[in-house]
């Protein structure tokens, strides 16, 4: 079957074989149904490693644009996976605002030429109206929006739920969807160092509709310890999936008006470091995250797992340097499989600015920081410029998993 549709952003080309969306139905104090069988998210946020995915339990990927929404939804077909479509929405914006008719005319436009066009595929499972657009919740405007695109995408498709994804559920946002958004199935919810304690949260606040975690994982280094001058402490990767667990089997896992949850994130980003959220490194290694994921969704331990990082020590660690002094660090890891490992040691600049899509750029190694570098020993010389650097380690197996940590260190 093949769509073409214009709007005055872009050009949307649909094209895949002729099939019939698969209906959600919605069981008010159990869950969800699909295909007529009770269906609990097991879901990872991302697009990549598809196959890692299956194996570990996973049933189900969450996108926050269309952008090449087709592929990935065969993607997920083809592996017996669902997809839960995201819409992009607008934030108030200096070029956008919610209190500005002609703007949500296009949006509407746009947002119902986006469902027209993917609507009939059978991997879909929930379409997802915004991500995090709420701002602090008190713009009645942006619920009276939500609202009337809740309603055209449910005309245009009524076969997925649909819900809007916010970041935390805080007491404003409750008044604005209990108020405004009776169309909309369920709530996403956006949280990490929190997850362990929402479900009690929502009792307290009289929480009373369906709810998803659209997004859960490490602590966010908003919330995370800092050195003096700021720079976030980032957990070693072993602890991030002990948060995880958690918070999993606090929140998500007793189930009824919480039909599940999407790990983030199931690839690899720079957002704050390269290795904050990535449930994989950049080259392609699986963290200790995956191994919990495969216990909670398989009830079993994974067939191989993620070495352990147990220390990683410096005298300059979190603290000040001069600029070209020399340091030292050292490191402590095992291997529960009893695998060999191997270490591999970089220094990098903290951040190198945002891209024309406001996304962190990658940040590049330096190799001449690196002195010398001999298994779970290391020396190293600091930058000659000025700034904030970090350390970081990687250890791996030869099994394409991995530990990750660093610390931060400040040149004068």
């Amino acid at each position: 079957m093949i769509r073409l549709f214009v709007t005055s952003l872009t050009l949307i080309v649909a094209t895949h074989a002729a099939a019939e969306a698969v209906p959600v139905k919605i069981v008010p104090g159990v869950g969800i149904t699909r295909g007529g069988e009770s269906y609990f998210v097991k879901g990872a946020a991302g697009d990549k490693h598809l196959d890692e995915l299956v194996a570990t339990g996973g049933n189900s990927i969450r996108t926050w644009t269309t952008n090449g929404l087709l592929a990935i939804l065969d993607d997920a077909q083809e592996r017996g996976l669902t997809v839960c479509a995201g819409i992009w929405l607008e934030p108030e914006c200096s070029w956008f605002s919610y209190r500005n008719a002609e703007h949500c005319e296009r949006q509407m436009e746009r947002v119902k030429n986006e469902v027209t066009a993917f609507r009939d595929h059978p991997a879909l499972l929930f379409w997802g109206i915004g991500n995090e657009a709420e701002g602090d919740g008190n713009n009645m405007a942006y619920w009276i929006q939500m609202e009337a695109l809740a309603k055209a995408v449910k005309e245009l498709d009524p076969a997925p739920p649909t819900f809007t994804a916010l970041a935390g559920l805080q007491p404003l946002k409750i008044a604005g969807l209990n108020a405004l958004t009776p169309s909309l199935d369920f709530v996403g919810i956006n949280t990490y160092g929190a997850l362990h304690a929402l479900r009690d949260y929502l009792a307290r606040e009289k929480w009373t509709r369906p709810w998803v975690v659209t997004e859960y994982g490490a602590r966010g280094f908003w919330e995370s310890p800092r050195a003096k001058w700021g720079a976030p402490i980032e957990p070693f990767s072993g602890a991030k999936a002990e948060v995880v667990r958690k918070g999993y089997e606090a929140a998500i896992a007793p189930g009824g008006d919480c039909w599940g949850g999407y790990v983030f994130l199931w690839g690899q980003k720079q957002e704050a470091t390269s290795t904050w959220f990535g449930i994989f490194t950049e080259s392609g290694e699986s963290t200790a995250i995956r191994d919990v994921m495969h216990e909670l969704w398989n009830k079993g331990s994974p067939p191989d797992r993620a070495p352990e990082l147990k220390s990683l020590t410096s005298d300059f660690a979190k603290k000040e340097i001069e600029a070209g002094g020399e340091f030292a660090a050292q490191a402590e890891a095992t291997d529960p499989d009893g695998d060999p490992i191997t270490y591999q040691w970089t220094v990098t600049p903290e951040s190198s600015g945002r891209d024309k899509n406001n996304k962190e750029r990658p940040t590049k190694p330096l190799p001449e920081c690196v002195i010398k570098a001999d298994g779970p020993i290391a020396s190293f010389r600091a930058p000659t410029k000025p700034g904030d650097y970090r350390v970081h380690l990687l250890v791996t197996d030869h099994r394409k998993r991995a530990a990750t940590g660093n610390f931060p260190i400040k040149v004068n």
